[in-house]
């Protein structure tokens, strides 16, 4: 069945195993006598889902989940064992640094072998290499073999590469990890140009911020399946859970392997938690439970904790997230140096006033407890995620989603000098 128009990627049921051989010799023992040496490990399980033509979409997971595998097969350098996928259009992919190139010859070699394997004529690749030079920012370094470029230089010429195609999907498996932060800036905005034109954009990153800023949908993988396909926010919470988890498994691991649980003890895995979370509040100056806040005012904060163990040292803390989950502000009591305590019954009540200087918007409020050891904190016992939103409705006299208090305190005047100032290469904006 073809795709609909709107349609740029469909996975259907998609899975992939790898044969593992425990020697290599039994490659050749399987080969000769036709019996099974290996074993299969599954990459990929029962994969479907679909991204519609213009969606900008991270996947994310741990390693090993399977996020590459699934890029290297939807760009068509890797088969499925099971399943089917359909892609539609011209595809650009950024699967490994150097994909295309070769060691021993110049960047400006590269390019026309990087580009020739994308598809492109050496006459469009030759009326691009200007501008993909300029955009790699590789001029002097051009003309050297690739071999000797370090890592971020590799990634930035073939990125600028993979870009210049204009692809209806460009494939990114964690190429913008490298390379300096105004190259990896100048990339994202690149990568919206060809989201806003039309394109799909489909990368694999370990960074929660990158799907923030990017994306308008995320997807997670775990151990070969898709975990959860939804809004970057809610992706960002499963992820921090599932990072969370296994944190918490090796700590019991750890544990087990110096002595056994006294008999009753609750598995750190169990739904159970030494203390918990009640509730995230912001108050107005008539202790009136607000959402809506007005740039410049005060308010406060009000966590309350119910604890149901005895616990000799807490750290009670709350975090401020764009709508999209970015986090934006965060503070705690170990950063505050507030010692805090609670015995099993009671209820921690703690209250901090502050002044709203958050940008126009909406907000998410979300606050957790954990076991406090000196100035760290060991482990998490409890959170409360998105359950307050906040909206800020009056705008304030700075730009961007929080005020830092800057205030300009002199504004002074002189002549340059000859040599002083680097002149900037300054061009008009087409």
């Amino acid at each position: 069945m073809s795709a609909p128009d709107d349609i740029a990627i469909r996975v259907e049921s998609l899975s992939k195993a790898f044969k593992v051989y425990s020697k290599r010799k039994h490659l050749v023992y399987e080969l000769i006598t036709g019996k099974k040496f290996h074993r299969e490990f599954w990459a990929l399980q029962d994969i479907t889902f679909q991204i519609r033509r213009g969606e900008v979409v991270g996947i994310i997971g741990r390693n090993g989940a399977g996020k590459s595998t699934l890029l290297r097969i939807i760009a068509g350098t890797l088969n499925a064992t099971k399943g089917k996928v359909e892609v539609n259009g011209k595809v650009s992919a950024i699967l490994e640094l150097g994909t295309g190139f070769h060691a021993e010859y110049t960047g400006r070699e590269n390019i026309f072998m990087g580009g020739m394997c994308l598809g492109m004529t050496r006459r469009e690749i030759q009326s691009k290499i200007e501008s993909i030079i300029e955009f790699s920012e590789l001029k002097d370094f051009i003309d050297r073999p690739f071999k000797t470029y370090s890592s971020g230089m590799k990634g930035r010429l073939t990125f600028s590469v993979a870009i210049s195609i204009n692809p209806d999907l460009l494939i990114i498996d964690e190429a913008l990890a490298t390379g300096d932060v105004l190259f990896q800036e100048k990339c994202y905005r690149r990568i919206r140009e060809i989201a806003s034109n039309g394109a799909t954009v489909l990368f694999v990153t370990h960074s929660m911020s990158t799907i923030f800023d990017l994306c308008t949908r995320a997807i997670l993988f775990h151990k070969g399946r898709v975990q959860l396909d939804s809004i970057p926010r809610d992706v960002g919470y499963a992820y921090e859970q599932l990072i969370e988890e296994d944190r918490k498994g090796i700590a019991q691991a750890e544990a087990n392997s110096f002595h056994s649980s006294p008999p009753g003890t609750p598995s750190l895995n169990e739904p159970y938690a030494a203390a918990q979370m009640l509730s995230a509040e912001l108050l107005d100056n008539q202790d009136r439970v607000v959402s809506i806040l007005e740039n410049g005012k005060s308010y406060r904060l009000r966590l309350r904790c119910l604890c149901n163990e005895d616990l000799p040292s807490l750290n009670i803390g709350f975090r401020v997230q764009r709508a999209n989950g970015e986090s934006i502000y965060g503070m705690n009591t170990i950063l505050q140096n507030t010692p805090l305590s609670g015995r099993k019954g009671e209820i921690l009540e703690l209250t901090a006033s502050f002044t709203c200087r958050f940008g126009p918007g909406l907000y998410l409020l979300g606050c957790g407890v954990g076991i406090r050891s000196g100035n760290e904190q060991t482990s998490l016992l409890h959170i409360l995620r998105g359950r307050h939103f906040f909206e800020v409705t009056r705008p304030g006299n700075f730009s961007g989603f929080i005020d830092l208090g800057f205030e300009i305190q002199s504004v002074a005047k002189h002549l340059a000098l000859p040599g002083e100032i680097e002149r900037p290469n300054l061009r008009l904006a087409s």
